[in-house]
């Protein structure tokens, strides 16, 4: 895993418990994970099929790094989002939902940044798909 300035990490995982780097554009370490959670209540991903065999997974084109947010003097300097973000036909992020987080503090600016990447759609039989991974932000001060 790379470090970059602001001691952020930045993870996207895929399903089939393949780890696999994608392509970006800043300093950040991807991956792609297929392992996303059964997320049946949430009607946001009903059309956002899990990556799977026979499925390309989306390829990052664009992912800035979050900013380190400010954090009460009181507040572990560490933490970790993960998230899971479907990503459209069109290589658009469209629903995040935070499946999990260290602290409070820093989903908004996971959430917010993740919302600006940009993707190289997923592609069943040569057509793009909407699809859904898995990502996680790491911050450290």
């Amino acid at each position: 895993m790379l470090r970059f300035a602001k001691n952020i990490f930045v993870v996207v995982s895929f399903v089939a418990g393949v780890a696999s780097p994608i392509a970006a554009q800043s300093k950040d370490t991807s991956k792609i994970s297929s392992t996303t959670p059964d997320i049946a209540d949430d009607q946001a991903f009903a059309g956002y099929q899990r990556v799977a065999p026979g499925i390309t997974p989306p390829k990052a084109t664009h992912s800035p790094d979050p900013e380190y947010p400010d954090v009460p003097p009181d507040t572990e300097p560490r933490g970790v989002v993960v998230m899971l973000v479907g990503v459209d036909s069109h290589g658009r992020v469209q629903p995040v939902r935070v499946l999990r987080s260290s602290a409070p503090v820093f989903e908004q600016s996971a959430v917010a940044t993740v919302k600006t990447w940009r993707f190289k759609p997923a592609k069943q039989s040569g057509k793009p798909v909407p699809v859904q991974i898995t990502v996680e932000m790491n911050f450290a001060k």
